[in-house]
């Protein structure tokens, strides 16, 4: 065993590719992964060509592959929205899946390939062009096209009628070519799972509802695994971002013949735990076992027995958006008690190792449970938090994190300053960054156009992280800190420690 792995993740961002990376290097492994700058750009696709002649050079120097279908046959997630390709074309690019696996027969190789999101706007930065003005149109008429097919009911039809009246007919089939396409290479994938040339497959679902065509793929999808019995290699579940993290943990967790640490979930409140979060189609309770699961992990229903307590965040009722701000009155109500739960997770740390998933808002941390989660319980003693994006993205991340640390320490690593830098990362990123600067950051660029990101947004970002590491982590600083797609959706930093004399 070489304790190396190729990622060839899903596109050049911090989340996506710096922090599977760091998260190796917790367990002592080495993730290898292409540049930033070799990995597209938003809608420029990366040049897929070098990154398979990459990962030919490395293939006999790793243990396995962890790879992003979306990457190896488009060039990025972006750009598999609105790709050039044809079905025959992709499925050719794809047999060099088989040619490492003749190659290298013991190389492990897991992959991901998402099914081609849904998104309920009019914003283009991520789609193709028409969907600045068609977007919720095309949401809504795949809603209920497909909730009319599953219930049968003429209020969707006509409603499912009405918007494809709206839309011009050759963008309704161009975005249906597009979906077939991408969809048949991931039917393509499955046969890969049956012959033994992928170990392990996730279709990770980005930006979900309960219907639609994406939902009607996933049905699908899900349908054959079952008919082909390889339903404990094939993953479906709400997610995209934290993907790499959850495949390169399970695959370290293989290579190690280890069995992964099990989880006893406490929530801050039931309502919130049976709510749907944002941008999902199931109840979050139900989120954290498909994390669970797809990292090869389980749940516990007695604390005695798991090796590690996850304590999730939840809304009171129903999860709001920290970035859109919207449904945040939702979020701190009667329906939950933080308070207690906060008192549950200080009584268990001292019996057992924690790790916290704070998913009460999508994109930032509750800024009403954060100041108390570090008065009341030791961050030096986590093994896990997140609190980014989506509900998914945090839980996926939090379960890699405290699967490798506590592996770390199962194998007695000395990887305490890893460790730290893991945790007060995502503290600087998800709550200093994402809940609190991010949102006067973006107020004051839109009324002063002329300011850049780095002009205005970094000196704030410095200043809160600056009064927030003084207080818990006082030998550690940001020496860096960049926009890796020139937006505020996003954020990269570099962390130094100081040497103390």
């Amino acid at each position: 065993m070489k304790k190396k792995i190729a990622l060839l993740p899903v596109d050049g961002r911090p989340v996506t590719r710096e922090l599977p990376i760091e998260l190796g290097q917790l367990a002592g492994w080495d993730i290898y992964a292409p540049e930033p700058e070799e990995l597209g750009f938003l809608k420029k696709p990366a040049n897929t060509s070098d990154l398979k002649d990459w990962l030919s050079r490395l293939a006999e120097d790793v243990d396995g592959f962890v790879l992003s279908i979306d990457m190896l046959l488009y060039g990025g997630l972006v750009p598999s929205r609105m790709h050039p390709y044809t079905k025959q074309e992709l499925l050719g690019h794809l047999s060099i899946l088989r040619e490492w696996k003749d190659a290298f027969p013991t190389l492990s190789l897991m992959a991901f390939s998402s099914t081609m999101r849904l998104s309920n706007n009019n914003y283009n930065e991520e789609e193709k062009e028409y969907w600045k003005d068609y977007g919720t149109d095309l949401w809504s008429l795949s809603y209920h096209a497909h909730r009319y097919e599953r219930l049968n009911q003429d209020e969707d039809r006509k409603l499912a009628e009405e918007m494809e009246s709206k839309i011009p007919a050759d963008i309704v089939k161009d975005y249906k070519a597009t979906r077939a396409i991408n969809f048949s290479v991931n039917l393509e994938l499955m046969k890969y799972v049956e012959e033994g040339v992928l170990d392990h497959l996730v279709f990770p679902q980005d930006d979900t509802s309960e219907y639609g065509w994406n939902i009607s793929e996933q049905e699908q999808l899900k349908k054959r695994a079952r008919e082909r019995m390889i339903g404990d290699s094939v993953f479906i579940y709400p997610g995209a971002d934290e993907v790499a993290s959850t495949l390169m943990t399970r695959m370290i967790f293989r290579m190690e013949g280890e069995a992964l640490p099990t989880f006893f979930p406490v929530y801050s409140g039931m309502t919130g735990a049976l709510s749907t979060a944002m941008y999902e189609d199931r109840p979050l309770l139900e989120s954290v076992k498909g994390q669970l699961t797809a990292v090869g992990s389980r749940t516990e229903d007695d604390m005695q027995e798991a090796d590690i307590v996850l304590g999730v965040n939840v809304p009171g009722q129903e999860q709001g958006d920290l970035a859109l701000g919207i449904r945040l009155h939702l979020v701190d109500s009667n329906h939950r008690n933080v308070d207690e739960w906060l008192s549950r997770l200080q009584a268990y740390q001292a019996r057992k190792p924690i790790a916290v998933a704070d998913v009460a808002y999508a994109n930032g941390a509750d800024p009403i449970l954060f100041p108390g989660l570090l008065s009341q319980l030791e961050w030096k003693k986590w093994l896990g938090f997140a609190a980014w994006n989506t509900a998914g993205n945090t839980l996926g991340t939090v379960v890699s994190q405290a699967s490798l640390m506590w592996l770390a320490e199962k194998r007695g690593l000395q990887v305490e300053e890893l460790r730290q830098k893991q945790l007060i990362l995502r503290m600087l990123d998800d709550y200093i960054y994402q809940t609190i600067v991010r949102k006067e950051g973006r107020a004051v660029l839109q009324e002063e156009t002329e300011q850049t990101l780095q002009e205005w947004v970094t000196p704030l970002f410095k200043k809160h992280a600056a009064v927030f590491l003084q207080s818990y982590a006082p030998d550690w600083n940001v020496a860096d800190v960049y926009y890796p797609w020139e937006r505020t959706f996003e954020i990269g930093m570099k962390l130094e420690k100081e040497e103390r004399i």
